[in-house]
């Protein structure tokens, strides 16, 4: 098992050196993401997430995310969401932030065996993106967009001997495809990223996580980045 994973890793970390070696705008962030799942009862909970993503350290702006919703575990595997986000992005040429509005759709899936679990995510997104000029700081008009969203997770347990110890590694990938007449970018291709982390769990609804994430976007002006960041996460689970 530890050799599969090995291999896995190298396979995947020699695809982005392929990647980062071809001609991509180069570009390093940090990523500080909590996510918290609220559980209401056995069935329904309120998964939601904050996400600071700025440029270049903690110096320079990025992007905020915020995210909602409500999903519906009729299982322990298998889980269904209808969720609202709200984002804004800084755009240095217009030196101003661009909001945007999504809805999205999403079916989670879950299995575990013996030494990792994996998850399975497909979420479609309703997006909504704000359009500014540089000389005024209303949103003058607002472009429409579906994109599809595949994820995949799996974490695997570090153990001394037989026993499970609170330290894990976590590989995932996430691939966006944007779909029929989308306003806001026409290239099907719009970016991937692949995380590589270690993680610690402090309590069994509290675990911190720190690792690299390679993200390489494709944007409609063909102008493709290949941007190294650092993520730091915290994952929170607490009944209401």
């Amino acid at each position: 098992m530890r050799k599969k994973i090995s291999l896995l890793a190298i396979c995947l970390l020699w695809s982005i050196a392929q990647l980062s070696a071809q001609k991509l705008n180069q570009a390093y962030q940090n990523w500080y993401t909590y996510f918290g799942t609220a559980q209401l009862n056995k069935h329904w909970s309120i998964p939601f997430d904050f996400q600071a993503r700025i440029r270049n350290g903690i110096s320079d702006k990025g992007q905020i995310l915020n995210r909602a919703g409500l999903q519906y575990m009729p299982g322990t595997k298998a889980g269904y969401l209808l969720g609202y986000a709200y984002v804004t992005t800084y755009s240095d040429g217009a030196a101003a932030w661009f909001p945007e509005h999504r809805i999205y759709e999403q079916f989670i899936y879950k299995h575990t065996v013996s030494k990792f679990a994996m998850t399975h995510r497909v979420r479609l997104e309703e997006r909504w993106v704000g359009q500014k000029i540089a000389t005024h700081d209303d949103v003058q008009s607002w472009r429409y967009g579906n994109r599809l969203r595949y994820f995949n997770r799996t974490q695997f347990s570090i153990r001394k001997g037989e026993k499970v110890t609170p330290f894990y590694i976590a590989l995932q990938n996430e691939f966006f495809m944007n779909l029929w007449n989308n306003e806001i970018n026409d290239k099907f291709i719009d970016q991937n990223r692949f995380l590589i982390a270690g993680g610690y769990a402090l309590k069994p609804n509290l675990k911190l996580e720190i690792g690299y994430m390679n993200q390489f976007i494709q944007p409609a002006n063909g102008d493709q980045t290949m941007n190294h960041i650092l993520h730091l996460a915290v994952f929170h689970n607490f009944s209401l």
